[in-house]
């Protein structure tokens, strides 16, 4: 079965959220998995936080090009998918999303900052552990 945003060729969610593009290989679309697709599920949720796009924005626009190429990683993307469905596709938990309340603040949040209020670098975040550099003995 193929995606129903899947058309003629052309994924309509990239309308709605074009930054997406850099969070996926879209592999997805024309297969039964495009219901697992975190795209097609903030497509046709019935709600989506205020401030998704901004987030979604930032993150496309400000992380480098080498942790990007990481993100394509399917651990990473589960992680990615993991946030989007437990606060920007939760009007419950959205609003306790700290990146929420720095927006409602008229704030830009730190990409660092995790829903959770926790700080996390991007490679922390990628590999869910910290990262101890020493320098070489």
């Amino acid at each position: 079965m193929v995606c129903p945003l899947y058309v003629d060729f052309t994924r309509m969610c990239l309308d709605k959220l074009p930054m997406l593009i850099n969070f996926t290989t879209l592999e997805n679309c024309t297969s039964e998995q495009y219901v697992d697709c975190p795209i097609y599920q903030v497509c046709t949720s019935n709600f989506n936080c205020e401030y998704f796009q901004s987030c979604a924005e930032q993150y496309s626009e400000k992380i480098p090009k080498l942790v990007m190429d990481i993100f394509m990683t399917k651990s990473a993307f589960e992680v990615l998918k993991d946030i989007w469905t437990n606060y920007c596709l939760s009007p419950e938990k959205a609003k306790t999303c700290a990146k929420y309340k720095l927006y409602a603040k008229g704030e830009i949040p730190s990409l660092t900052l995790q829903p959770d209020g926790s700080i996390m670098s991007p490679f922390e975040f990628l590999f869910k552990r910290k990262l101890i550099i020493r320098p070489p003995e």
